[in-house]
């Protein structure tokens, strides 16, 4: 049986948004997935993005959006509904891409889309006006306003049973909203920055880094010199106080992972919100093999790039995914 024939036969829909107060300015995406068997919303998502375009933005909901499927069923038959004409005529090859930035996000997006096909599901998309993306601009709109929401309905009968699964908006530190969660522990966004080789990338890493998070960020670090200027400049650009320490570092004795950077990791998983930490190599390594449960064999296996960022998500219920790795566009 190839590839093509493993599809599940299954259809969803992605309605995905995002905005830029400014453009660029604070910007933030949502995006939902649905059954349009039943209407039923599986999962909905939004992030604020710091400081992006308009186009930047309509585009990380659309990857969220997809990154969703893959993880619901990556053998899926899926439309992808969006107000954005040019992310639509983009992806679907009408209109060429001039923009860097953008062709670099629609090449991840094909990615995504690849993954799908080559489970034997399908993509193809569909522009929507806006009064018909009311959901997902919605989701944009909590993003823009510091917001984080990850909700997956687990329970897809639709009782209303605690099979259902939500995290409610998050991650601004002290938000009001934190009230409505079904447990006391936030989930935890948590950027991984390693630290560049000199300052002259510090600049660039600080620009990186603002496009990805929003008010309410929090910043550890390692004290080492250039690791501690590192998390001040970003610090000093999301007007927070920085906290460094020797735990953060990845030196300690022994092979493979560090257990002190596992230490100060499971302790942000405890408090949650939106953290920057920067650390070493064998840092970023450490915290990659706790979610990973990576064997010491393989502890080395991951490529990572000074002034890289690697991006791990943490649920109230402990759960932990790899948003991405290795992330250097910024550096080129």
């Amino acid at each position: 049986m190839t590839a093509a024939s493993r599809g599940s036969g299954r259809r969803l829909v992605v309605e995905a948004d995002g905005g830029s107060r400014g453009n660029p300015g604070v910007a933030g995406y949502g995006a939902l997935v649905r059954d349009p068997a039943n209407g039923r919303v599986l999962v909905e998502l939004a992030e604020p993005l710091g400081k992006a375009s308009n186009n930047v933005a309509e585009y990380s909901g659309l990857l969220a959006g997809l990154r969703a499927v893959l993880d619901l069923d990556p053998g899926a038959t899926v439309r992808v509904k969006m107000d954005s004409k040019l992310v639509v005529e983009q992806m679907s090859g009408r209109w060429k891409i001039k923009h860097e930035d953008m062709r670099r996000l629609a090449l991840e997006a094909r990615d995504l889309c690849a993954e799908i096909s080559d489970a034997g599901g399908s993509v193809d998309f569909e522009w929507i006006p806006r009064e018909k993306n009311k959901d997902a601009d919605a989701l944009s709109n909590d993003a823009m306003d510091g917001k984080s929401v990850h909700r997956i309905v687990t329970n897809e009968a639709g009782d209303g049973s605690d099979a259902d699964r939500e995290s409610s908006s998050l991650p601004a530190q002290g938000d009001s909203e934190i009230a409505s969660t079904p447990t006391s522990t936030r989930p935890l966004r948590l950027l991984l920055v390693q630290a560049p080789l000199d300052d002259a990338a510090v600049p660039r890493v600080v620009t990186a880094v603002r496009r990805l998070v929003g008010p309410g960020t929090s910043v550890v670090g390692a004290d080492d010199d250039l690791a501690t200027r590192m998390a001040a400049d970003l610090a000093a650009a999301l007007e927070v106080e920085p906290h460094t320490a020797g735990d953060w570092s990845g030196q300690a004795p022994g092979e493979g992972a560090d257990d002190r950077v596992r230490t100060a990791y499971h302790s942000l998983t405890a408090s949650g919100g939106t953290v920057v930490a920067v650390t070493s190599r064998r840092g970023v390594l450490s915290v990659l093999a706790d979610v990973l449960d990576t064997p010491v064999e393989r502890f080395w296996a991951v490529a990572t790039a000074p002034g890289s960022l690697t991006a791990v998500w943490v649920w109230e219920d402990g759960s932990a995914s790899v948003a991405f790795t290795n992330r250097t566009d910024h550096l080129a």
